[in-house]
């Protein structure tokens, strides 16, 4: 039949693709994420913070409200105070920290300020002052410096108020009290 003489029923079926004679396509296999060494899995989370590679120099001061793995090398000084920052491996500091947190795997050559804590890990150089709150240096680390511990106190309750510092009660209130005082008072057994 032609297109022009085609019956109701021949087109309500759906037309069926000729099928081409093409080659398969080979089968791929999944390869597992843990065949590829990950910045994350070396140094743990940065939580998509920002990373400077290994050929990176960096010449200045370095801020900023994000998590921050330093591979490369940044002569100045780093201020991430919200945030995490970690020096690779490869990495070298030559400048001041201060973080929330820092992890160092690397070099630093500056004084390490954080307001939570600092691991100086395995194989790390460090020559600074640090100051935390945890600081933490594993065995096999190299670190030349003095150590402060920061206390963090807890904050401290408001006072009770005081009578001097009460505010004035209304005369129904006060009626109360003494109502209440007054019965306390007649309850006292007299002393012999």
């Amino acid at each position: 039949m032609s297109m022009w003489n085609r019956s109701k029923k021949e087109e309500d079926q759906p037309q069926r693709p000729s099928i081409a004679s093409t080659p398969a396509e080979p089968v791929r296999e999944a390869i597992p994420m843990t065949t590829y060494p990950t910045r994350a899995a070396e140094y743990g989370s940065t939580r998509g913070g920002a990373v400077l590679g290994r050929s990176i120099l960096i010449n200045g001061r370095v801020t900023g409200k994000e998590d921050l793995l330093v591979d490369g090398r940044v002569e100045g000084d780093i201020d991430l105070p919200e945030n995490r920052l970690t020096v690779g491996a490869s990495g070298h500091v030559q400048g001041g920290i201060r973080a929330r947190e820092i992890v160092v795997h690397g070099t630093v050559h500056g004084n390490l300020e954080a307001s939570e804590r600092v691991e100086i890990k395995k194989n790390a150089r460090v020559m600074g002052d640090l100051k935390a709150q945890r600081p933490v240096i594993e065995d096999e680390a190299y670190f030349k410096g003095n150590v402060e511990t920061i206390r963090v106190d807890k904050p401290k309750p408001a006072p009770p108020p005081t009578p001097e510092n009460a505010p004035a009660a209304s005369p129904a209130a006060r009626q109360a009290a003494a109502a209440a005082g007054a019965q306390t008072e007649s309850r006292q057994e007299p002393r012999s």
